[in-house]
């Protein structure tokens, strides 16, 4: 756990993702995308071990951005985001098929990558399962099926679990914590997901 008085560091990537907003009572029903931009929020205390790569650091900008693509990136990125409780989209995207398999389905993939990800030395970026293969679509398309309406309130608190388990697993010893992911929807439209305790509102 970091100290009262540790340092703040931020990450930010761009990604651009499709969603829908089924419930919504304007055009966000409609399919559509964002140019989205992910802040990556962590606080710790300075490493002050002469000789230390990260001396002077909480942990070095470059380590926090491959945790980022590896994990935000590979999921989202390029992405159509579609809630399980969206009949139009998933029969568009899994004609026929069981909703509660293809949750399951993405759900176990994640999940065990993700694991794998968090114990071993060597990461590889989460893969996701890929659907509507065609002549020519041959490797698929990229959807996210979600338990939950892909607001950007909802899909920034989805990032913060996402990137959270990593954290937790690689810095037990270290104290650096993931305190809080800003999502960016549109330029002059963000949510903040954070940690209990850590005010997100001071700056901007």
């Amino acid at each position: 756990m970091p100290s009262s008085n540790s340092t703040v560091i931020h990450r930010e990537i761009g990604i651009d993702c499709g969603h829908r907003v089924p419930d919504h009572g304007s055009k966000c029903r409609s399919p559509h995308g964002h140019r989205y931009r992910v802040i990556s929020t962590c606080a710790g205390d300075l490493v002050q071990d002469f000789g230390h790569p990260e001396h002077g650091m909480v942990i070095d900008f470059g380590n926090v951005k491959t945790y980022m693509m590896d994990i935000i990136d590979s999921i989202f990125d390029h992405a159509f985001v579609i809630s399980v409780a969206d009949k139009v989209m998933m029969e568009m995207y899994f004609p026929g098929e069981d909703i509660k398999r293809i949750q399951e389905l993405y759900a176990k993939s994640i999940g065990d990558q993700l694991d794998r990800y968090c114990s071993t030395v060597e990461k590889k970026p989460i893969v996701l399962p890929r659907t509507c293969h065609s002549e020519q679509d041959p490797d698929g398309m990229k959807v996210v099926p979600v338990p939950y309406s892909p607001t950007a309130e909802n899909m920034a608190a989805h990032m913060f679990q996402l990137l959270e388990r990593p954290f937790k697993a690689h810095f037990k010893d270290a104290p650096i914590e993931l305190v809080n992911i800003r999502l960016y929807e549109t330029p002059n439209g963000w949510v903040d997901h954070s940690a209990a305790g850590f005010n997100a509102g001071i700056g901007g």
